[in-house]
């Protein structure tokens, strides 16, 4: 690094910001006050509570639904941190696991396992021998677990429905039943595909979030502004136009990433205050449709052939390209980034999880072609706004496994 870039370097980090606290407006960070979901917060203590008692009592299991960004993962998260907080015989383990990253039923059960005993290898043991492992460290540390297995309609796409049955039997077969369970899905769409006995559990168990009013919407983002901001550094009309902008989908995590994008463009501007032009300029890179979270949760070459179709539908100038054209683009893209491309079933699979996760959309050709193909684009949105993000994480994933 040259002595101009040192010099760069450090005036950017002396470089006064309106941020007090960033990393409140981060995805992970869990507030300790949920404005417009109290309720529902009360409704899990009510349910849950004699999780701590030492008799024994039903298997209990509750299911969480709602739109993207109505709070769900937010809500059952700050749910565990009130339970750990009040935890006065430290016999209490909160464990919450995405399925979009743990894409499969033997990644979760191995997770609950190392979150017991760090000692357990990830790898090693057949699926009914971690099972059976399981069983025995539930009983070994006689500990209550409340297990959150969050987008659990994803991995019932990927997996089926007979893990459901296997990790219920699991709480069943140890001398106490010591796993409680929550599920987060967008809707209970999966439940139809349980036996009835099961439905009916989830379906009398249920809390469904409603999408954030507009006004819901300007109490978050005020309170949480109040934290990660210094006072009198956004305006009151900067608040309300993010609202107004956010309540066209109800989602609140949007309209943080609005909050985080109006803040930086006022920082890129030296400017002391977070103006409405501020958010503006950040409505332009950041859309509700594509998050970054899901981006970031891709392996390298599910990022890789994502690249491929936006460059090509870029180049095109199309809605559509074939899945003949994507596989010669990524191919190219392979080549640039230096990695060695893909087989063409493992491409598919690619294609069908991206598909899955809505990050891209998927069609059967038409008249006008010859023949049957399957035709791919991408939301509603525009193409530069993830290029160069998604080129900016590529890289940073390289780099990772380069040092690894």
């Amino acid at each position: 690094m040259s002595k101009s870039d040192e010099e760069f370097f450090n005036s950017l980090i002396k470089k006064p910001t309106v941020f007090k606290n960033i990393s409140c407006l981060s995805v992970t960070y869990i507030p300790p006050h949920l404005p417009h979901r109290e309720e529902e917060l009360r409704t899990l203590a009510k349910y849950f509570k004699t999780i701590f008692e030492n008799q024994d009592e039903p298997l209990r299991k509750i299911c969480v639904t709602g739109p993207t960004g109505s709070g769900k993962t937010t809500l059952t998260k700050r749910f565990g941190q009130l339970l750990t907080n009040i935890d006065k015989q430290k016999n209490f383990l909160f464990v919450y696991i995405n399925c979009r990253i743990y894409k499969s039923p033997y990644l979760i059960v191995s997770t609950l396992a190392r979150k017991l005993n760090k000692a357990i290898p990830p790898r090693g043991y057949s699926f009914e021998e971690l099972q059976s492992l399981l069983i025995r460290l539930l009983d070994f540390y006689s500990v209550k677990v409340l297990l959150v297995l969050d987008e659990i309609d994803y991995l019932v796409s990927r997996a089926g429905t007979d893990f459901l049955y296997v990790l219920l039997r699991i709480s069943e077969m140890t001398t106490k039943q010591w796993i409680s369970y929550i599920f987060i899905a967008r809707n209970l769409n999966f439940v139809h595909k349980l036996d009835a006995s099961t439905q009916s559990s989830f379906q009398s168990n249920h809390i469904s979030l409603d999408r954030y009013s507009e006004t819901d919407l300007k109490d978050i983002i005020k309170s949480r502004a109040e934290i990660a901001f210094y006072d009198g550094t956004i305006t009151s009309d900067t608040i309300e136009l993010i609202a107004d902008i956010a309540s066209k989908s109800g989602d609140a995590r949007y309209a943080i990433e609005l909050l985080w994008g109006a803040g930086q463009c006022a920082d890129d501007e030296d400017s002391p205050i977070v103006y409405p032009d501020h958010t503006r300029k950040a409505k332009a890179l950041i859309h509700p449709e594509i998050r970054r979270e899901i981006i970031l949760t891709l392996s390298l070459h599910q990022k890789l052939i994502l690249l491929s179709i936006i460059r090509k539908l870029k180049h095109t100038k199309n809605a559509y390209i074939s899945t003949n054209d994507a596989i010669i683009s990524y191919k190219l893209v392979c080549e640039e980034y230096n990695e060695e491309p893909r087989k063409h079933t493992q491409i598919w699979s690619y294609l069908k999880d991206l598909s899955k996760q809505d990050v891209i959309s998927t069609k059967i050709s038409g008249e006008g072609m010859r023949g049957k193909t399957t035709l791919i684009s991408i939301p509603d949105i525009s193409v530069e706004t993830i290029e160069m993000f998604l080129m900016k994480t590529i890289e940073e994933q390289k780099k990772t496994i380069e040092h690894v």
